[in-house]
């Protein structure tokens, strides 16, 4: 089965959705994240499409728990 791959800007309009404020979104792409084993998102990310599912799941997962 294909996996979904998203792209920055719906990622970015989930985030928003969970913290509420753009300057924000900004902050959780580049800050340390232990779930990344201390790297920022944004370059987990950019790592490749591993990095992007990686990120995706994490961010769909936690948006799961907000609903």
């Amino acid at each position: 089965m294909m996996q979904q791959i998203y792209t920055r800007t719906q990622l970015n309009r989930i985030l928003y959705g969970l913290i509420g404020s753009w300057e924000l979104v900004d902050v959780w792409w580049n800050s340390n994240n232990k779930a990344f084993a201390g790297k920022a998102p944004n370059e987990v990310y950019w790592s490749g499409e591993s990095g992007r599912q990686e990120v995706a799941n994490y961010i769909l997962k936690n948006a799961e728990y907000n609903i």
